[in-house]
């Protein structure tokens, strides 16, 4: 998949994901995909290890059922070949407290035939759990 393509590809799921138009978003998802969100699973039930099309779907509904997605920014893509390294700034409020959420992730996928195989995700576990909580965690 040429770099261009693959590029414009991921901003438009980035954009499709925050005005939820999650059928868009499931489309790009093969249906073996093997998913990681290295999140904390107890706070983050949804995210964690999920592999398949159907477990990736449910987790992306789950999370819009739990947050309103305000934002969902690419703000730096890095593209070679079939990969993709991107860094996305996230907004949302937090449906049960109408709190809002601002994180920072990092997100590395693999495409093949136009559709992720592979995503590993990272973020600031700490911070996002603080936010969600409402409160500092003593250390």
């Amino acid at each position: 998949m040429a770099n261009q393509v693959l590029r414009s590809r991921i901003e438009s799921l980035c954009w499709a994901y925050a005005q939820g138009k999650l059928e868009f978003v499931i489309n790009f998802i093969d249906d073996d995909i093997d998913f990681v969100s290295y999140a904390p699973v107890t706070v983050f039930p949804c995210l964690g290890k999920r592999r398949g099309k159907s477990a990736v779907a449910e987790s992306i509904h789950t999370v819009h059922t739990h947050f309103e997605i305000q934002q969902y920014r690419p703000v730096l893509t890095v593209v070679e070949a079939d990969e993709a390294a991107v860094i996305i700034m996230a907004k949302g409020m937090q449906r049960a407290t109408s709190r809002i959420i601002h994180l920072m992730f990092a997100q590395f996928m693999r495409f093949r035939n136009g559709r992720i195989v592979e995503l590993r995700e990272f973020m600031d576990s700490f911070d996002a759990v603080e936010q969600v909580l409402g409160r500092e965690i003593e250390l």
